[in-house]
């Protein structure tokens, strides 16, 4: 999340109502931010990430979604995280342009030095508050993954090997970090 623009409280109809352009726009609690367009870096990190975890999600009877995907929290809150994971939406779900908070299964943050803070901080607290299982914060240049879970407010450093469990019932998702760092880097 980049930088607050103005002061003034925003709704989502505000946000609907701004000009197609490259840059994101999120409103958080009434707060709009611009986000300038993403690096290379990043967007290696989110494609590896994709890569990683969309046939694990296929598999389990999950749907991911990638930035830009409108996540509405209230009349005043619509972020755009990265990556998102959730049930598999029905055929009245898919036609809203807008995913629920609530059901996500997985967030993932890909930070970048305008968005660091606000994505550990801001987007951590909303994201928990607002019932996501798990939230992810990736920072592919110290090669390390802050994981978030809802059941737990504290956190866990993942430097070596990140592991996803959805379901308790279900074998788990293993990502080798080094891996996936060493390719956003190459």
């Amino acid at each position: 999340m980049g930088l607050s623009v103005h002061k003034r409280k925003d709704t989502v109809d505000d946000l609907d109502a701004m000009p197609e352009e490259r840059n994101r726009y999120e409103i958080v609690d009434g707060e709009l931010f611009m986000t300038p367009p993403p690096s290379y870096e990043h967007q290696r990190t989110q494609m590896r990430l994709i890569a990683r975890l969309l046939p694990f999600v296929d598999s389990v009877g999950l749907e991911l979604f990638a930035a830009p995907t409108a996540v509405r929290v209230s009349h005043i809150t619509q972020v755009e995280p990265d990556l998102i994971v959730i049930p598999q939406l029905t055929l009245s779900e898919s036609t809203t342009p807008c995913v629920t908070m609530s059901r996500s299964m997985l967030v993932v943050e890909i930070v970048s030095p305008s968005t660091r803070r606000v994505d550990r901080d801001r987007k951590r607290r909303l994201y928990l508050a607002e019932g996501v299982r798990e939230y992810w914060i990736v920072d592919w240049k110290k090669r390390v993954v802050e994981v978030w879970a809802a059941d737990s407010m504290a956190q866990r450093l993942a430097a070596d090997v990140l592991v996803w469990q959805p379901r308790a019932s279900g074998e788990p998702l293993s990502i080798e970090l080094r891996i996936l760092f060493d390719e956003v880097h190459a």
